[in-house]
């Protein structure tokens, strides 16, 4: 005997869905979501940083003429929080006046957190990102709090020593061919800041090497012969050796456009296309590494 009414839809068993990634915040390592700090708001971790310059005002000109690629100024982001007299966990301390000596140590313990010389940000997003951040206290932490109660609130006005966010893991990517040889840089996609501080290591035996992602290039002009690296910290302009056999290249050698750090990899949602070039025929390899960056986290 069939069932009246007939169940539906139909239903269909299903996988379980993957459990989204919950948002964390933490200083030097301690988190403050917990019930001991607990970040009331978190707007300001969203801030970008301004750019840093004016365009050319010229007299009897209309408008201004731009100046492009202008740099970003230090960002700066405001964290309002409570301060709670009792364990992370939540549980109250135990004894008379448990809560309120917990208070005051995880007052002085948050002071410690963000008076330190170097104090690092870390957010993990609900998609699974991690990035991070240093920072430095600018203004009062002027704390509100009622006699004898064993909480208080307080704002946290910081200033970003590096105005973007930085994933916590490098990625990197080689490429491998003949004078000419495109690739499409998959590494880096996603940033929303450019990346000044990439590594990049050529690896010998290779002729007059150049890296090209659209407008920017950077070359060493010289050889680097069989066996040996040369490895280019792009934001500091320094040149070593690497892990391969030991030489000493010039930093002299090394010419970049438009700078002024050898080589700036723009932010990009889809991959950008890089070539590489160099002299003397035959095959060479190129590794491209760093972190990738973000405006906010």
């Amino acid at each position: 005997m069939s069932q009246y009414p007939p169940l539906y839809p139909p239903w269909y068993p299903t996988a379980d869905p993957i459990p989204a990634v919950t948002e964390r915040l933490l200083v030097n390592g301690v988190d403050l979501g917990s019930y001991a700090f607990m970040t009331s708001d978190i707007s300001g971790l969203l801030s970008v940083p301004a750019r840093r310059g004016e365009d050319v005002v010229v007299a009897g000109r209309h408008g201004r003429i731009r100046i492009p690629r202008k740099r970003y100024d230090a960002g700066e982001i405001v964290l309002p929080m409570w301060v709670v007299g009792c364990y992370p966990d939540g549980t109250v301390p135990s004894g008379s006046g448990g809560m309120a000596r917990e208070f005051w140590n995880n007052r002085d313990e948050l002071l410690r957190l963000f008076h330190g010389d170097d104090v690092e940000l870390e957010f993990t997003r609900a998609d699974g990102v991690t990035s991070t951040t240093t920072v430095e206290v600018v203004d009062v932490m002027d704390f509100t709090r009622r006699y004898a109660e064993p909480m208080a609130q307080v704002s946290v006005a910081l200033r970003l020593a590096d105005p973007f966010w930085s994933e916590a893991v490098d990625v990197s990517q080689t490429i491998t061919g003949t004078t000419g040889t495109t690739a499409t840089l998959t590494a880096f996609v996603g940033s929303t800041a450019p990346i000044a501080d990439a590594r990049i290591t050529f690896f010998g035996s290779v002729s007059n090497p150049r890296l090209t992602i659209g407008d920017r290039w950077v070359e060493y002009r010289g050889v680097i012969g069989s066996g040996r690296q040369l490895v280019l910290e792009c934001e500091h302009w320094r040149a070593s050796a690497g892990t391969g056999a030991a030489w000493s290249p010039s930093p002299l050698q090394v010419y970049r456009e438009p700078g002024p750090a050898w080589l700036e990899i723009p932010p990009s949602a889809v991959p950008l296309t890089v070539t590489f070039a160099h002299t003397g025929g035959g095959s060479a390899s190129v590794e491209i590494a760093g972190r990738r960056k973000y405006l906010s986290p």
